[in-house]
């Protein structure tokens, strides 16, 4: 059995860099990078974790088509396990065109049907023999709202795994009050600008005070800062950005393998801001890790 069950997005994605937004649609456009590879918060944390020698499994939904193949063929290849029903017919994988300017920073455009949208409760099954669950896409499926996750989340934990919990953009104003489902979370992780979203609040510390209020157990993801968490920001090494592409989940699959490493929490923060710092230094979101 797996030791972390990492449950969300998978998808691959076309890449572009550098992209000037203001002449992309002008009509014709060159550009020095077009790359497809591989992509989705899930999928990113579970190929770094596994690189590592975490043994993992990721738990998703491709279309039984040709680029859902061929992802199951990098998962193979990446020694990351993965759930029976991967692949579903009648369903189109995602594709994310990642458009990544000449300051590491992208916009994404996405097929709306896509698999990303398409994982269910019935589609999650955890390993009982796990010790670590990460649900790497909260807000991403249309089928997983508040409810369903506070079900599941439950469960993961009457089974005594410990929960990780990361974030995508809120796609219908939800706030942290809406988000019964986080009091499960051992860990739950956003960026700065998500965080601002669920909390209406704008400073970190009054952040932080929000969260805590909510027993939520929050760490913020501020970039080229670092992390913050219980009030005190840890920094990270400086980086000239890439592609910012991944370095979220790369963060967070540092900070799940101290965890499977027995490290503190500081230790841990250390490491994603290790992780997510080497995913900024190249194109695409887990390229990185050929050169570790």
């Amino acid at each position: 059995m797996s030791k972390v069950n990492v449950i969300g997005a998978a998808c691959m994605d076309i890449l572009l860099s550098p992209i000037d937004q203001e002449s992309f649609f002008s009509g014709s456009y060159k550009t020095d990078h077009i790359l497809m590879l591989p992509g989705g918060d899930a999928l990113n944390e579970a190929l770094v974790l596994s690189h590592f020698q975490a043994d993992t499994k990721l738990i998703a939904i491709l279309g039984n088509d040709l680029l859902g193949r061929q992802l199951k063929s990098v998962l193979k290849e990446g020694n990351v396990s993965y759930n029976e029903n991967l692949l579903k017919d009648g369903v189109e994988t995602y594709v994310s065109i990642v458009c990544v300017d000449g300051n590491g920073e992208r916009t994404f455009v996405g097929n709306r049907n896509g698999s990303l949208r398409k994982l269910k409760l019935e589609d999650i099954a955890v390993d009982d023999d796990c010790e670590i669950v990460s649900f790497a896409s909260l807000f991403i499926s249309e089928q997983l709202h508040d409810a369903e996750l506070e079900t599941l989340f439950a469960q993961i934990k009457r089974k005594g795994k410990l929960l990780c919990v990361d974030c995508s953009t809120p796609k219908h104003h939800e706030t942290i009050g809406d988000m019964h489902c986080l009091e499960h979370a051992d860990y739950f992780f956003c960026n700065r600008k998500e965080a601002e979203m669920l909390t209406q609040e704008s400073d970190l510390e009054k952040i932080c005070e929000c969260f805590e209020a909510h027993g939520v157990n929050a760490i913020i993801k501020c970039g080229s800062q670092g992390a913050y968490h219980r009030h005190v920001l840890y920094g990270t090494e400086p980086v000239v950005p890439l592609d910012t592409t991944g370095a979220g989940d790369s963060f967070v699959a540092g900070f799940i393998l101290g965890l499977t490493r027995n490290m503190t929490t500081e230790e841990c923060i250390g490491l994603g801001n290790r992780f997510g710092a080497k995913a900024c230094g190249h194109l695409g979101a887990t390229e990185w890790i050929k050169y570790e």
